[in-house]
């Protein structure tokens, strides 16, 4: 029955632009027909259609899954199966590939050759075992010459040949190599596999776990490997091994791959034990490969002796020798030879698969598709057929199928290509008949954007419900494509599962081509141009709202278990003016039971993407809140990207290296952090988005509050204006919350509190300020004592009084010293502005007033005492960083303090007083290196640091001779006084370091602004210990007076 049809040619492949892969969405029926070529129908019941083809196309699941499901009809044949695999996967090299079956149970493995048809194939050898102990396995099987560099031009050839030789070295050859061997292969694949990441990833611990942990050693070393070294041990050398790779691409990464391969496994030539003759006379090794042709090999290690070129061969026969031995022939009929070679096999099976072999390398080195292949036919064997001319009714019938296409796609039972199914693929889509419109409901109007498959329409639909109703059309420009017409179509299915206010609406789809997705529109456009377009007019309050409107979608999305991979403020939508929604679902997937997505391949938004998913390609609900707190800077920026200038390629090395988006203008201390929270390197330190929207709630409600107590003292300002215009009489300012312009905008403080390992984007103006206007024009804000170092060290004798009590002072010359180092406003830690809530910051010794010089003295009006639980003025000014006063670049206005008067230092005699020079010395050297920090390159930090460092020396040195005079009850105070400035120069040197380690970052600027601190830190601490010495000298004389 099946001899009239398994061996005829181009039955598929010649009309395979008929109807071709049938969607997803149509299930297969109609009437059954007659096979063509003259093949016998077979009853549908008589087998499942549907054939599973493991390949080597990368995917997201594991390797031993890769596979797709194919539905046959009677004429399919292999070399139809292998073309429309090809097509799909944009592979070109059809003629290199080969269909291979393995019995799972035994060694029995056979070569299909490509004229065979499919459905006697699996009658054949589905009576000897069943379906379901078979694999079916593409592979590429015959190699061009120079096939590498042939296929650097195909790189899914090269992707697929590398795929398959990394599977039969892991499965074969990989716990026989060297373990050095083994190391730089695997270390290798990991280049390859995470392409993004960057070459000393690995040398962060958590990197090695992810990778250990969620993606599995094992996927690159062989168990051996593993087994024979301790953990430890295994790190270090992977780590090693890595690094020699670092700099490769993945297509390096597979040359390089193949280069150590294929000395131990040269993976292009197969072997076989045969004897030349025609019975065992010589026992040989037969190689054929693109090299060596068809030689022979009489020992191991010995030289080849060749035969014959494929170019050389005319015909090929095999047959059985004997029925009782089993063993077959081979004969190759080689021109200028004067008798064919034959070759006897151990089986008829082996001479089969050689046969092939030796035919497919024919047809590709002649670029012919024809077989050079001989059968032999025994009397009684039927001759083929021919092939039946197709009739002028089933000619029109054929065109007419091919114009129309229904939803439920009506196929033949005898077609070739029904249907392929992907088994990687996260969905299969389902009946879409609930939300199929018809295409006379849809009036398209003008395009309105742009999408990944085709253009964006604003369009009316009209149905009995809304007799006009206003949506968006998306279309498809490539929708004959059935791969194509399916991953659109995939962001449908994935809308229709949604249902929430800040999600955008699936309305319905069109499957018919061309395929439109119709959904709700939304007016205003996208979040991105809306924001960059009424920057002006938007207030904060509405900032807030729309990133709590997203969080809440997000929430939501969590709560379905998907991923979107894409939040940005270009895939958001404006409803209306307080109103977004998230859009663009075309990335998006379900994670099933998996904690994860893997992405293989396509194009991802690095400068929005999370760390593990540019070093891993993975994909979690924590990866999104890192996109979503991106999204919420994106939209207090007023839609200004993230990392403007920095290539894709850097940005993973900005992340390694601790840096992060700086805080926008205007934006609340707790809305950053709460940012910076989501940009946590580990993924488990990421707040959920549950979470995130009840933290933006309060945030919003606090924003809400604040605005209408601006616009109450905004009134209150006028009505005074009004009454007086002097204005020397208006309401005194009320204290800012940090990060906002004080009501007294006309004194142009606009200050931004700073955070470490973040750099700031100066100068973009926010809704309420001017365009960027030059720092020179602008005094910075007044800085303040570093409370936080005030509060941690335990040095203090500089008491924290009233301002009636004083400090001690040196007197004469040296009096512009302390006003200018030792009482010099700190730049205080950044942590100010984000613990603000534990509690009012106290002000600490006296404190100096800072105006523009020039400026007209006035009484100031009286303090406006706070309300309760509020910070103090001298709290919220203490908030405010003098970032831009070290590291702008520009020369600021010179400022005079107005100190409130100290007094002098306790009453004694100065004269040849060692201690308190000395403390002047080290003074005079935390000065010097404060004015020449900013513009010194790193390598002049050294020398400056030492000059602090060798005046402490003689400074503790003068204490030590000192200290044999002072009584023995005060030792222990001096002594941890010393402790603590020893600890200080070892914090200045520690900052020094840093600032010399992200020299070419912009981190850089915060480390010298933290090195400035420590040298202030510093000084003070010389004071306290000048102090204590005082102290106990006035003890020591007091206890000599006579009573």
């Amino acid at each position: 029955m099946a001899s009239s049809s398994y061996l005829e040619p181009s039955l598929n492949h010649s009309a395979a632009g008929g109807c071709g892969v049938k969607s997803r969405l149509g299930m297969p029926g109609g009437p059954g027909t007659s096979g063509s070529a003259g093949g016998l129908e077979r009853p549908p019941t008589s087998m499942d259609r549907v054939l599973k083809i493991f390949h080597y196309f990368e995917t997201n699941s594991e390797p031993s899954t890769w596979a797709s499901n194919i539905r046959h009809g009677d004429a399919t044949d292999v070399r139809g199966v292998i073309q429309k695999i090809a097509e799909i996967h944009k592979l070109r090299c059809v003629s290199s590939l080969g269909l291979r079956l393995t019995h799972l149970h035994s060694d029995a493995l056979h070569w299909l050759h490509p004229d065979l048809g499919v459905s006697h194939i699996r009658e054949k050898y589905e009576k000897q075992h069943p379906q379901e102990e078979w694999r079916y396995e593409l592979r590429i099987r015959y190699f061009p010459k120079g096939y590498l560099s042939h296929f650097s031009e195909d790189k899914p050839s090269l992707n697929y040949l590398y795929h398959q030789v990394k599977s039969d070295y892991m499965q074969q050859t990989a716990d026989r190599v060297d373990q050095d061997v083994a190391l730089k292969l695997g270390c290798l694949e990991i280049r390859r596999f995470f392409r993004e990441m960057p070459g000393n990833a690995l040398d962060k611990k958590s990197n090695y776990e992810l990778l250990e942990k969620d993606v599995g050693l094992r996927r690159f070393f062989p168990k051996s490997l593993l087994d024979s070294l301790k953990a430890k041990t295994l790190r270090k050398q992977i780590q090693q091994t890595f690094k020699q790779f670092a700099n490769l691409n993945d297509e390096q990464s597979i040359h390089k791959f193949f280069e150590i391969l294929f000395p131990i496994y040269p993976f292009d030539k197969e072997c076989f034990k045969c004897a030349l003759g025609s019975s065992w006379v010589i026992s040989v090794e037969l190689a054929i490969g693109p090299e060596e042709g068809i030689s022979y090999l009489t020992d191991k290690g010995s030289t080849p002796t060749h035969l014959a070129n494929f170019n050389q061969v005319q015909s090929i026969q095999y047959s059985a020798l004997e029925e009782k031995d089993r063993k077959g022939m081979l004969q190759l009929n080689v021109a200028g030879a004067p008798e064919p070679l034959t070759v006897t096999t151990a089986s008829l099976t082996t001479a089969e698969n050689m046969a092939d072999l030796i035919d497919g390398y024919c047809r590709l080195v002649s670029s012919v598709p024809h077989s050079f292949i001989v059968r032999v036919h025994k009397d009684g064997d039927r001759a083929l057929p021919s092939i039946p001319k197709v009739s002028n009714h089933e000619k029109r019938m054929e065109k007419r199928m091919d114009g129309v296409r229904t939803r439920a796609v009506c196929v033949s039972e005898t077609d070739d290509y029904a249907e392929i199914i992907d088994e990687e693929d996260t969905y299969t889509m389902p009946s879409t008949r609930d939300y199929e419109i018809q295409r006379e409901c849809i009036e398209l109007g003008r395009c309105i954007g742009e999408g990944q498959f085709g253009d964006v329409h604003q369009g009316v639909y009209i149905s009995s419900d809304n007799p006009a109703l206003s949506v968006a059309v998306k279309t498809c420009k490539n929708s004959t494509s059935d791969s194509v017409r399916e991953k659109f179509l995939q962001e449908a299915l994935t809308m229709r599962q949604f249902d929430h206010p800040h999600i955008v609406k699936l309305m319905g789809v069109i499957t018919e081509n061309p395929v439109w997705i119709i959904m709700e529109l939304c007016t205003l456009g996208e979040l991105r141009s809306f924001l960059q377009v009424r920057k002006y007019s938007l207030d904060l309050a509405t900032l807030i709202l729309f990133s709590y409107q997203l969080s809440t979608a997000l929430a939501y999305l969590e709560s379905k278990r998907f991923v979107h991979r894409d939040i940005a403020a270009r895939n958001v939508l404006v409803s209306t003016v307080d109103c977004v929604k998230l859009g663009d679902f075309g990335l998006s997937r379900y994670m099933e039971d998996s904690s994860y997505y893997k992405a293989s391949k396509g194009k991802l938004p690095i400068k929005w993407m999370a760390p593990e998913s540019i070093n891993f390609r993975r994909f979690t609900t924590a990866s999104d809140v890192w996109m979503f707190g991106v999204c919420m800077w994106e939209i207090l920026m007023f839609g200004v990207k993230p990392f403007q200038g920095v290539k894709n390629n850097d940005v993973i090395g900005r992340i390694e290296n601790g840096e992060r988006l700086a805080m926008p203008p205007q934006c609340p201390p707790t809305l950053y952090s709460l940012m910076t929270k989501c940009w946590s390197y580990d993924p488990s330190k990421r707040p959920r988005f549950n979470e995130l929207k009840t933290q933006l709630s309060t945030i919003l409600e606090e924003e809400r509050l604040q605005q209408k107590e601006r616009s109450r003292m905004e009134m209150r300002r006028q009505v005074t204006v009004s009454w007086d215009s002097g204005g020397s009489d208006e309401a005194p300012p009320k204290p800012s919350r940090p990060g906002y312009p004080s009501p007294r905008s006309s004194e142009g403080f606009y200050p931004s509190p700073q955070h470490p390992g973040h750099y700031q984007m100066a100068g973009y103006p926010g809704p309420h300020t001017l365009p960027s206007v030059p720092s020179a024009l602008y005094p910075p804000p007044a800085p303040m004592v570093d409370t936080h170092h005030a509060h941690t060290h335990p040095r203090h004798h500089i008491h924290t009084h009233s301002h009636t009590q004083h400090l001690p002072q040196p007197h004469g010359a040296d009096m512009a010293l302390w006003g200018s180092a030792v009482e010099k406003p700190d730049t205080r830690s950044s942590r100010g502005s984000l613990d603000r809530d534990e509690g009012g910051l106290q002000p600490t010794g006296s404190q100096h007033i800072y105006q523009p010089v020039g400026k007209p003295d006035h009484v100031a009006p009286p303090k406006k005492p706070p309300r309760p639980g509020a910070q103090s003025q001298v709290g919220s000014l203490a908030c405010l960083n003098t970032a831009d006063s070290y590291n702008d670049g520009v020369k600021p206005w010179r400022l005079q303090p107005q100190e409130i008067s100290p007094p002098p230092t306790a009453n004694l005699d100065r004269s040849n007083d060692k201690v308190y020079e000395n403390v002047t010395g080290l003074v005079k050297a935390v000065i010097e290196m404060s004015s020449k920090i900013q513009p010194a390159p790193p390598e002049e930090y050294v020398p400056m640091v030492k000059d602090v460092g060798l005046a402490l020396r003689t400074l503790l040195a003068t204490v030590d001779e000192t200290l044999p005079q002072l009584p023995a009850s005060t030792h222990r105070e001096i002594e941890m006084a010393q402790k603590l400035l020893n600890s200080d120069l070892a914090e200045l040197i520690g900052k020094m370091k840093l600032a010399q380690q992200y020299v070419m970052t912009s981190l850089q600027q915060d480390y010298k602004k933290q090195m400035l601190t420590a040298a202030h830190a510093l000084a003070v601490d010389a004071k306290n210990l000048l102090d204590v010495i005082d102290q106990s000298r006035l003890k020591m004389m007091a206890h000599s007076r006579p009573h």
